[in-house]
């Protein structure tokens, strides 16, 4: 049985982005990683970095996943712009050609079609903590902007939420039956 991590950016006193309605990306976060963990708990071993609203450092998010040897790392988070017509989905890696990358792909393909938005691509970033510190395939997710008034308004929408974290349970779910 896989072990995965799920992370929900923020908490605590770091609020992440805020939309222009005052929507927090700590919270949409962690809505949508509970989402995700009861959709892959059937069929794997699944654990959050944070189950309410408190901070952990990034160095704690990747050294528990690291400790625990997990198979896959999850980042969840909400983009933002100061551009408030920027809009869309992406996928961030430490770097392509990498098995993070596949995983990456199969994420935003399944995610893009269920939340019906702007293929912003998977992309490397290597200087982003969690997934350069981290021992396993690991990705961040970036749904949508919640800086984008439309789009925060989707990210608040439970039904929202739940799309996005059932096209990640379909893409993991695929991902690790083609691993």
């Amino acid at each position: 049985m896989a072990k995965i991590v799920l992370d929900p950016g923020h908490g605590g006193h770091d609020p992440g982005a805020i939309g222009p309605k005052g929507t927090k990306e700590k919270d949409v976060a962690l809505k949508v990683a509970k989402l995700l963990l009861t959709k892959l708990a059937p069929t794997a071993q699944v654990t959050l970095t944070r189950y309410r609203d408190e901070f952990k450092e990034l160095w704690e998010r990747s050294r528990y996943a690291n400790d625990i040897n997990a198979d896959l790392f999850i980042s969840i988070h909400c983009n933002a712009a100061t551009n408030r017509t920027a809009h869309g989905t992406e996928t961030l890696v430490y770097k392509l050609g990498s098995r993070a990358e596949k995983l990456a792909r199969k994420i935003q393909a399944k995610l893009v079609a269920a939340l019906v938005t702007h293929n912003r691509g998977v992309k490397a970033r290597p200087e982003l903590y969690v997934l350069f510190r981290t021992k396993m395939p690991a990705v961040l997710v970036e749904l949508a902007f919640i800086s984008n008034p439309v789009e925060e308004r989707k990210l608040t929408d439970p039904g929202y939420q739940a799309k996005a974290a059932n096209a990640i349970a379909e893409a993991v779910a695929e991902y690790l039956r083609h691993s």
